[in-house]
């Protein structure tokens, strides 16, 4: 199955105030019908179902993230869940949530019925990278967690008679006829799984919403991986998820590293560290090297550092006899690209070879031909769900038996096509202020961690751009009139787009009443 992950983080502004959001609880409507949970494909047994209230949905806490085997501590009025993308935080009352000590608008606010904790549907995409939708003609609340999937357990039945296995990868065997994986599900033993050769395999990087079509080579020892088998025991598909970071190494410890971006990576001994393809130690590395740390999104366990270091080439305008060598090796990328847009890679070298290149440690093997005597060539168009941020290109060339060093392009591959949202705005819709200069602001956020580009910000009050009478930053526009309004209604609208192109617009209203 295809799942969408969105993730929206807020931003406070300290500086501008906020309208506050009416206190009178309203009263709980009862529908006609019990809403039904459809967690993950199957329903959802249970005796408090999503209500409405205040003529916004909810849905209940408990039972969805006990099914997802999530636990949730209860303090006073406070909720806490360690989730995949880290720590939620819930308050009764309120209308926002922490995520990693950031505030997330929900749009409406966290209840307690009857006992019952219940939150907003956007409360689950936020917490879980989850798609979560109401059929209101269907009577029933549709979540697809993608990055949990066990609705009962390690091993759940599914519909079709087959079944679901979820766990963690701890072998890959690509040598054996037919390949196999090891999946070791929490709470029990070790299961080895051979792999038909049509079965799908996708593989997921949490950290920036990417999720693309991928062989078993992608899989890494470490990942949360879903299995999906048929009645007869034939592999259907496999759903590996993994989150990342990646940057340059900045400095170095015995036991830890430090990157450009601030963040800190400590190995473990069960980490695996690659250096240019090989195993090595956290000695082995040094400033300057390009990393990407993988970790399991459930546990945070950091299982593999991928290291790559760019080896300047030496002359050697005749090569041994038999021998590969990459003499030049390179993108066309010159910005971030979007869905449906292309790069060509191109390798020069040794002729009569093998070329291939890798997308990170994402996307790796991919084809390039020979379009001339040791001139090679492979494009990839970014599909949908593809994002990646500031990753390397490598080049390999066999010839023969011989292979030639692995060689990196020059530039880096970003790509986004998860769009930027505008997750807080103020005033709020529909709210009502008396001030006939309202601070008026909107903030933005990129999943796909691809910068905003400023220069797109357009803000349009009643008609009028006032664009260039705003500030404008990657985060945020805000705009204070120089002139009183008047009193009635006030329309907004805020376009912005990230570096690859991906456009968001949002359009609200709200009053002015000063009499």
């Amino acid at each position: 199955m295809k799942v969408a992950i969105f993730l929206a983080f807020g931003f406070s502004l300290a500086a501008i105030p906020v309208a506050a959001a009416p206190l009178s609880p309203p009263a709980t409507e009862r529908p006609i019908r019990t809403i039904a949970i459809v967690l993950n494909g199957g329903t959802l047994p249970t005796e408090t179902p999503p209500r409405v209230f205040g003529g916004r949905l909810l849905v209940p806490l408990r039972p969805i993230f006990d099914a997802l085997g999530i636990p949730i501590v209860r303090s006073g009025d406070s909720i806490t869940l360690h989730v995949p993308f880290g720590t939620a935080v819930a308050t009764l009352g309120s209308d926002s949530m922490l995520l990693n000590d950031r505030p997330v608008a929900l749009g409406s606010r966290v209840e307690e019925i009857d006992g019952t904790t219940y939150v907003p549907l956007k409360f689950l995409s936020v917490a879980l990278g989850a798609t979560a939708n109401y059929d209101q003609r269907g009577a029933r609340v549709q979540v697809v967690s993608a990055l949990i999937g066990r609705p009962s357990g390690p091993q759940s039945r599914r519909a079709d008679g087959g079944t679901t296995l979820n766990g963690i990868v701890s072998a890959i065997d690509v040598l054996s006829a037919p390949p196999s994986i090891t999946v070791t599900p929490a709470g029990s033993g070790a299961r080895t799984i051979s792999i038909n050769s049509d079965a799908l395999i996708y593989v997921e990087d949490v950290s920036v919403h990417s999720q693309v079509k991928s062989a078993l080579g992608d899989l890494h020892v470490g990942d949360q991986v879903s299995v999906v088998l048929a009645r007869d025991g034939r592999v259907v598909e496999i759903h590996d998820f993994y989150s990342s970071d990646n940057g340059t190494i900045a400095a170095l410890s015995p036991n830890a590293m430090v990157l450009q971006n601030g963040k800190v990576v400590q190995p473990s001994r069960a980490t695996d560290i690659l250096l240019n393809g090989s195993a090595a130690h956290l000695a082995d590395l040094a400033v300057g090297d390009y990393i990407t740390v993988r970790r399991n999104p459930l546990s945070g366990e950091l299982r593999q550092v991928i290291a790559s270091r760019t080896v300047s080439a030496t002359p050697s305008p005749q090569p041994a006899a038999g021998a590969a060598k990459i003499a030049k090796f390179g993108i066309s990328v010159a910005r971030p690209l979007r869905a449906g847009e292309s790069f060509t890679a191109t390798l020069e070298g040794t002729p009569g070879g093998h070329a291939t290149y890798d997308i990170g440690d994402f996307l790796t093997g991919l084809e390039m031909h020979e379009e001339s005597a040791g001139v090679y060539r492979g494009s990839y168009t970014i599909p949908d769900r593809f994002n990646v941020n500031q990753v390397p290109i490598f080049g390999h060339l066999a010839v023969g038996a011989a292979q030639a060093p692995r060689a990196e392009a020059g530039t880096l591959l970003s790509a986004a096509t998860t769009p930027p949202q505008i997750p807080d705005i103020a005033p709020p819709v529909g709210q009502t202020v008396d001030n006939p200069r309202p601070n008026v602001y909107a903030t933005f956020v990129t999943p796909a961690q691809i910068p905003i580009n400023v220069s797109s910000v357009v803000l349009i009050v009643n008609g009028h751009d006032v664009t260039s009478a705003a500030t404008r930053t990657a985060a945020f526009v805000a705009y204070s009139p120089g002139v009183d309004y008047p009193d009635g209604e006030v329309k907004v609208t805020v376009k912005v787009a990230d570096a690859a192109g991906n456009t968001a617009t949002k359009s609200w209203t709200f009053v002015i009443k000063t009499h």
